[in-house]
């Protein structure tokens, strides 16, 4: 009887004290488990009373530096993180947020003290530093490789761009770390309410805008996997591109860029880059740093806009094709050998939107200086053909006639080492050894950007060359398309492939923009063409080196 009785407390002790854990045991309820990519999702629940809460929403999907696509991500993720994997996707949202991150301020633009600025991030903290009942409740995540890969993915512009997608903060930090303070920029739409004593909670926040379709996403609440739910998309997404766009936006986005650029001829991969950043929001795929998704598919409105603009200055007779044929020529060995492959490894968004900020600054510079009176002057050649454009326009609107330009006229007994022709009736000369050395060089620099190289072609050509515009564009124009093509075929041999989709949609509105542009030129004088793209490249400048605050 004492052992029945022994027996039956046994089971009574047992019984109450898993229904104690099960009364102590997390739940989670989620407003919908089919949410939008950047939509609001809420998830309410209980946790044992007197704990803090810690809500974790992250990726099925775990990544390893392996399973990057693009070469020199692949060997830099692995050379600094072995093997590790995290969730590419990964917030968490708690009532304790001191133990996982530390508001700090940091001071930007300190190269440029009249224009310095402070800004409050939230460091993640490291992982020696994390209270022991904090890093059982943040789900996958249970290793201190694990936790250094997510402050690098998280805090670091490399990582931002190559893993998380997420856009960082005011420039510093992506959103990880969150509560319910919304008075912190990186709590922005963030909501979240805990009764303690209770142990009823409710936490809300916006998902990333970029969140690719059918994504799962997995729920923990302090430490338990309790829910799933499956990121639904909202409109087009492009795959490669990793971002969510209307394509009739990037058709005439290109369509503007590819009139301009045959116009003047430069300038339309600096635009198409900065169109790509800022208006489409190219991010990459996880594991591609998003310029490195920019520079392939940027390529080609500089490969198909060039071909109409250039048939038609040919067919027009204003295309010196000696001198083309030999400056493509390096720019193809330029492009192809060397730009895209240092331009993987030493030029991630951070770096590529810097530097080109800069580029856009010297051709500011250079074209406004050159549509001065002094700087026209000096060049007697381009100041008579300017004459003789602003006579035709004058006499064909006295005749009611369309105007006409005048023709490349090639001299006999053109060589390797010196070609002469006339344009308009004024001489020029070219030498194709210099011509075919200056292409390999330009050819690097703008294959290593993404970019077709008219913002280098232009001024090498009117500068160096002392060629008028309406001589130089189509000869850059020839210099874009060679470019472009070495630049795309190496790109693709290093893993970065385009985004075919928007790549078709840029070349489509390029060709269509290069058939256009040629017909406006004919009505727009050279001094009012260098000064409308120099105001046009001194704003990206502003933009993308951010030295004034406001303009962050």
């Amino acid at each position: 009887m004492l052992r029945k009785t022994y027996l039956f407390m046994c089971l009574f002790i047992a019984t109450t004290f898993m229904a104690a854990t099960s009364s102590m045991a997390a739940t989670a309820t989620l407003s919908t488990k089919n949410p939008k990519a950047g939509s609001r999702i809420e998830i309410s629940g209980n946790i044992a009373p007197g704990q803090d809460l810690f809500v974790v929403v992250c990726s099925e999907k775990m990544f390893k530096p392996a399973d990057s696509i693009g070469s020199k991500e692949k060997a830099k993720l692995t050379k600094k993180f072995g093997d590790t994997a995290i969730p590419p996707i990964y917030y968490v949202i708690t009532s304790a947020p001191e133990k996982l991150a530390t508001p700090k301020v940091v001071r930007k633009g300190k190269w440029f003290p009249p224009f310095s600025w402070n800004m409050e991030v939230n460091k993640i903290k490291k992982w020696g530093d994390i209270p022991v009942d904090a890093k059982q409740m943040l789900g996958p995540i249970n290793t201190k490789k694990q936790w250094d890969f997510l402050i690098f993915t998280h805090e670091k512009k490399f990582g931002i761009n190559t893993i998380s997608k997420e856009r960082p903060i005011g420039g510093g930090n992506a959103r990880m770390i969150m509560s319910g303070d919304e008075s912190k920029s990186w709590n922005k739409g963030v909501s979240l309410s805990l009764n303690k004593a209770t142990g009823e909670y409710t936490a809300s926040f916006n998902l990333g805008k970029r969140i690719p379709p059918n994504t799962p996403l997995l729920v923990y609440v302090n430490g338990e996997k309790l829910e799933k739910l499956n990121v639904q998309k909202r409109g087009f997404f492009f795959k490669i591109g990793g971002t969510y766009m209307n394509p009739l936006v990037v058709l005439i986005g290109a369509f503007l860029i590819g009139c301009m650029f045959v116009i003047v001829g430069a300038a339309g991969g600096l635009f198409t880059a900065a169109f790509q950043i800022t208006v489409i929001g190219t991010n990459g795929m996880v594991g591609v740093n998003a310029a490195n998704a920019v520079k392939p598919t940027n390529l080609f409105l500089t490969l198909c806009s060039p071909i109409t603009g250039v048939y038609t200055y040919f067919k027009e007779g204003r295309l010196a094709w000696p001198v083309a044929l030999f400056f493509v020529g390096g720019i193809l060995l330029g492009a192809f050998w060397i730009g895209p492959t240092y331009s993987a490894k030493y030029l991630p968004m951070k770096a590529y939107k810097f530097y080109l900020g800069f580029f856009c600054l010297i051709l500011f510079a250079k074209l406004w200086y050159e549509s001065t009176k002094r700087s026209i002057e000096k060049k007697k050649a381009i100041k008579a053909i300017i004459q003789k454009f602003n006579a035709e326009i004058k006499q064909a609107k006295e005749e009611g006639r369309a105007a006409e330009l005048g023709k490349v006229i090639l001299q006999k007994g053109w060589s390797a080492t010196r070609i002469d022709f006339t344009f308009w009736g004024e001489a020029f000369k070219a030498n194709p050894l210099a011509l075919f050395f200056g292409g390999i060089i330009i050819g690097c620099i703008a294959s290593a950007f993404g970019v077709g190289g008219g913002f280098m072609l232009v001024p090498f050509m009117t500068t160096i060359m002392g060629y008028p515009m309406y001589l130089a564009v189509p000869i850059s124009l020839c210099g874009t398309f060679g470019t472009s093509l070495g630049g795309i075929s190496r790109y693709i041999i290093n893993g970065y492939q385009p985004d075919w989709i928007m790549a078709a949609l840029i070349a489509a509105g390029a060709i269509i923009g290069g058939k256009t542009g040629p017909k406006i030129q004919k009505k727009l004088p050279e001094v009012f063409l260098k000064r409308a793209l120099a105001l046009i490249l001194f704003i990206v400048f502003l933009k993308y080196t951010k030295v004034i605050p406001f303009l962050r």
